[in-house]
């Protein structure tokens, strides 16, 4: 079988004539390849480039002669056994008729005349012939490639009409999702509230009992195995139809209530017209960064970059507790809900510790970040911790068995604040350095929702007692409210003259209190979102503060290496530990020797 010409699918050889083949492998007559060639500068039928004519190798079919002659010209066109002959004889490159060989007739003499009139018009057709061919083979090729580039987008527009419905039941899922996420956040669960006893209502223990705070008797057991009839859910339980406010965890009463109505005499000091400074501290010897009151109001605790966390005991007014082991500056203080004597640390060298505020031990040292430890917060009723770290990680830990139980890994730079929903809510929110807040589903690890808005470093982040909005504070000076329902931002306190850094919200969320680089510490009414005290005493950076449980005080730290307490000027603290000049004695002699110093202010 001899070869065949890609184009005109005639045999590529005729009369001993040579092929030409290309550097792919595709064969062709002599008078196709010299017409195509002429003019493109590619194989017809794979594409691959080809420099020209002269780039094609002359192929001889030794069984040629086996065919018929694809032209019909007589093997004298090609004298030297090629086929230059054969493209001479087709179309010039002008595009004319090329003149043609002297004819029989005339080489031949009167006569071969009519046997030259007959080879000249056999000539003529075949000339022809082969344009026809051409043309064929061109609209052929043509042809080929049009269906093989309509092949390739059939299968492109299956692939995307795939992928098309593939991202239609993304949409569709997120969007329930997103629907429950919103339904649950519109509706909190809140704990069992406890009835107020008939009791005289000037003691601070009756205002503990009817804010609903749980005894810590039932809780000292840190382990699974509690006495508590109601041991705590954990990560493992949640479902996301219940995030943030699902009723699914044990101990938390079936019903929902918009918001929880504070005590009166928690009220009246909520809603006192004046904060004053009561007392003054100087308990240590380098900035004071963090500060924290315990659940039963008694105990204040200080981190400062001295390396030390000190705790002191408001109503016995004496230190408690020193507690040393941290190898660099401590960044934040936070008092366990869950367990009486129980305090944690963190601190630029990348731990946190726990400690027992009755023995001044470390309990456990909880290492994992891979950079500095800048804040922490744990869940009610559970044994559950957060760290945030400059490692731009988020890391959940079970503080009874010091293991790392989720990573919360999404922002592009350090986190600074983290805190736990209250209440029996379930998400966790970051602040970082990245500009940006979070929510966190800490199931799955994977962020909820990220709060845009701020234009410097977010330090600080605190949620309110009802779960539905959150505070953050930011080096631009500003402090942002958001409301988790929609994810915006519904307020924003431009009052600071320097950077906001660590917000808190009160018991009951009437209250919100902002520090600043400024010195200051603004307390903002949640109800109208204006600033209604001012409380200024500090000398340099306001980083931190706190509120008592029942808001008969709160505690400010500052980089002055000071740490102050601040009361409402209400009736309702006569009775309680303070003195009824809203000045409260601290005796000099129970004072530590190692140079701890105490400033008592009396503001009139």
């Amino acid at each position: 079988m001899g070869l065949t010409c890609k184009i005109c699918f005639e045999s590529a050889t005729g009369q001993g004539a040579k092929a030409r083949i290309t550097s792919c492998g595709h064969v062709f007559c002599h008078p196709c390849s010299a017409i195509w060639f002429r003019s493109e500068t590619a194989c017809p039928v794979c594409r691959s480039p080809v420099p020209g004519s002269s780039a094609l190798v002359a192929l001889f079919d030794h069984d040629a002669g086996l065919q018929s002659p694809s032209l019909g010209l007589a093997d004298d066109n090609n004298n030297d056994g090629g086929g230059g002959g054969g493209s001479s004889g087709l179309i010039s490159e002008e595009g004319q008729q090329p003149p043609q060989r002297e004819s029989p007739k005339t080489m031949a003499g009167p006569g071969m005349e009519n046997v030259g009139g007959a080879g000249a018009a056999s000539n003529s057709g075949d000339n022809e012939d082969v344009q026809v061919k051409y043309v064929l083979g061109k609209v052929a090729e043509r042809w080929q490639q049009v269906m093989v580039e309509r092949a390739r987008l059939k299968v492109q527009v299956a692939r995307l009409e795939k992928t098309k419905q593939e991202l239609l039941a993304q949409v569709q899922n997120l969007s329930i999702e997103n629907t429950a996420l919103k339904q649950g956040i519109s509706m909190q669960c809140r704990p069992v509230m406890r009835p107020c006893p008939a009791e005289p209502q000037g003691d601070l223990e009756h205002d503990r009992r009817c804010a609903g705070y749980v005894p810590e008797t039932g809780l000292q057991g840190f382990g699974r195995d509690t006495t508590s009839e109601n041991p705590p859910c954990y990560l493992s339980n949640l479902s996301f139809s219940e995030l943030g406010y699902g009723c699914s965890e044990p101990g938390y009463s079936s019903f929902r209530v918009p918001t929880r109505r504070p005590p009166p005499k928690v009220e009246e000091r909520l809603g006192a017209p004046k904060w004053e400074l009561a007392h003054s501290f100087s308990m240590h010897s380098g900035p004071v960064h963090g500060i924290a009151v315990n659940p039963s109001g008694n105990l204040v605790a200080t981190a400062s970059w001295d390396h030390l966390c000190r705790v002191y005991d408001v109503h016995l007014e004496e230190e408690v507790a020193v507690l040393a082991g941290h190898l660099l500056g401590l960044y934040a203080v936070k008092f366990s809900p869950a367990k009486r004597d129980l305090v944690g640390t963190v601190s630029s060298d990348q731990t946190c510790r726990l400690w027992s505020t009755d023995t001044g031990a470390c309990v456990r040292v909880l290492e994992s970040h891979t950079d500095e430890v800048n804040g922490l917060s744990f869940k009610e009723g559970t044994h559950l911790l957060a760290t945030a770290s400059d490692d731009t990680t988020s890391m959940i830990w079970d503080a009874e068995k010091g293991i790392s139980v989720t990573t919360l890994k999404g922002h592009r730079h350090g986190v600074y604040g983290v805190c736990f929903q209250p209440h029996g809510g379930h998400l966790v929110a970051t602040a970082s350095f990245d500009f940006t807040a979070k929510l966190w589903d800490p199931r799955s690890g994977e962020d909820v929702q990220t709060l845009r808005g701020h234009l410097e470093d977010v330090i600080g982040v605190d949620i309110d007692d009802s779960g539905m909005y959150l505070a953050t504070g930011s080096d631009d000076k500003t402090c942002r409210v958001w409301d988790l329902r929609m994810g915006s931002s519904v307020a924003v306190l431009q009052v600071h003259a320097g950077e906001v850094k660590r917000v808190a919200f009160s018991p009951f969320g009437r209250l919100l209190a902002t520090t600043s680089g400024d010195t200051m510490v603004r307390l903002f009414d949640t109800s109208t979102w204006e600033c209604s005290h001012v409380l200024s005493s500090h000398n340099d950076h306001v980083f931190d503060i706190a509120w008592s449980p029942t808001a008969d005080f709160l505690v400010t730290a500052s980089h002055d290496r000071m740490w102050k307490l601040w009361q409402p000027r209400v009736l309702s603290l006569r009775n309680s530990c303070f003195m009824a000049d809203n000045q409260q004695h601290y005796a000099s002699s129970n004072l530590p020797a190692d140079g701890m110093q105490m400033e008592h202010t009396v503001v009139v």
